[in-house]
């Protein structure tokens, strides 16, 4: 295959951007409440999330392209980038939910919503490009891992953390 330096660019930039915004976002809450409340068994050290979410999200983004490639159909290519771009966009909601504004019974379902969607795009990629998929079932995992951890810090906790 040939690669499509314009795409690529598209697919990582995209991606990426996501991921950044979700950063100032987790920031934001890690500096002002997060480590202020109770904390799951299972939550893994603070220094562990930058490297995973960085790894998972090139992953993803080579998935995205991968996916975006593999197939010349125009509503197929539409859809690809619509569904991954909306559940980029879920990402974007969920951080801002959890970590900025602390409503973090919100956030379970905006995950529940991502959990259900990357479901989606994981089949949809494997009868698409098995490598495509292969690369986004890493970000499966761990997305219903983060469920797993935002479950249970409603547990914890409460429904809403105050955010001063």
């Amino acid at each position: 295959m040939k690669i499509d330096y314009k795409k690529l660019l598209y697919c990582f930039f995209m991606t990426f951007a996501a991921m950044a915004i979700g950063a100032y976002y987790n920031n934001f809450g890690m500096e002002k409440w997060y480590h202020d409340i109770a904390q799951p068994a299972a939550t893994p050290p603070d220094i562990v999330f930058p490297f995973v979410w960085a790894l998972l999200y090139a992953l993803m983004a080579a998935s995205f392209y991968l996916a975006f490639m593999s197939t010349i159909e125009k509503n197929k290519n539409q859809k690809i980038n619509s569904l991954f771009l909306g559940l980029l966009f879920l990402h974007i909601v969920w951080t801002y939910s959890f970590f900025y504004m602390g409503y973090i019974a919100f956030a379970l379902g905006v995950l529940l919503a991502i959990d259900i969607l990357s479901y989606y795009i994981l089949m949809m990629f494997w009868g698409i490009n098995k490598t495509s998929a292969w690369l986004f079932f890493p970000y499966f995992v761990w997305i219903l891992f983060a469920t797993y951890l935002n479950a249970a810090f409603i547990n914890l906790n409460s429904y809403i953390i105050v955010v001063e």
